[in-house]
């Protein structure tokens, strides 16, 4: 056992890190995005997924369900999240405090927005017309703005929560921004704006990005403390 232990110890510390665990969550992420986006443009299984996840939705609607998820939809609505990024700027601009905290959430956010409407228009996929649609879309269904912005916005949030609490509590985070990520992307089904597929691809697509810019965010952290951005701006 110590010779094993002697032998994958240097392995497992290299191996085993955050970045390393993140550089591959990107990459499935990339490779499930891609598999779907193929299976979109040769009409191939997703298809049926797509139509029984509508038609799932469509039974479990009632009054009360549709409030739910409208107001659940609102709070990753990516005009709204544009609102967020644009007084990030603000905030990065004038606080010197919360500046890397600000520049990463504009980044975030921003450079999200771009990444999904370039995307939107590079596939063009059309709105699901199977069931009665409950809120008014004016862009493309795939991949889905609000899965994309969701992961985006709240992993960041989950991120800073989580930073220097007791393992216990990191899960406690997690586990509740990752259910309501779910709920957010679950609602735009339900409201008959997305198809599955599509919500599925917001949250492939937007895995990299998130990694991405925390990865920034950690390496500025260590590169640069806070005493040393104090002295920068004097």
């Amino acid at each position: 056992m110590g010779v094993w232990r002697r032998i994958l110890g240097p392995l497992v510390e290299v191996v085993i890190t955050p970045m390393a665990i993140g550089a591959a969550v990107s990459a499935g992420a990339v490779v499930f995005f891609l598999n779907l986006a193929d299976d979109i443009r040769e009409q191939d299984g997703v298809w049926k997924f797509d139509h029984d996840g509508l038609n799932l939705g469509n039974a479990l609607r009632t009054p009360e369900r549709t409030a739910i998820a409208r107001t659940v939809s609102d709070l990753a609505r990516p005009d709204v999240m544009s609102a967020v990024a644009l007084v990030s700027v603000v905030i990065a601009w004038r606080s010197v405090r919360f500046r890397r905290e600000a520049i990463l959430m504009a980044i975030t956010l921003g450079g999200g927005g771009l990444i999904i409407g370039t995307t939107k228009y590079r596939y063009g996929r059309q709105r699901p017309s199977l069931v009665e649609a409950l809120a008014v879309e004016e862009t493309f269904s795939f991949p889905s703005g609000h899965s994309f912005v969701s992961i985006c916005f709240y992993g960041t949030l989950a991120y800073w929560w989580m930073k220097n609490r007791h393992w216990l509590a990191k899960f406690g985070i997690g586990s509740i921004t990752t259910l309501f990520i779910a709920i957010v992307g679950a609602s735009r089904v339900y409201l008959g704006v997305h198809y599955p597929s599509d919500v599925l691809a917001g949250y492939a697509a937007a895995l990299p990005w998130l990694v991405a810019c925390l990865s920034a965010y950690e390496r500025s952290e260590r590169e640069i403390g806070v005493d040393d951005l104090l002295l920068l701006t004097d």
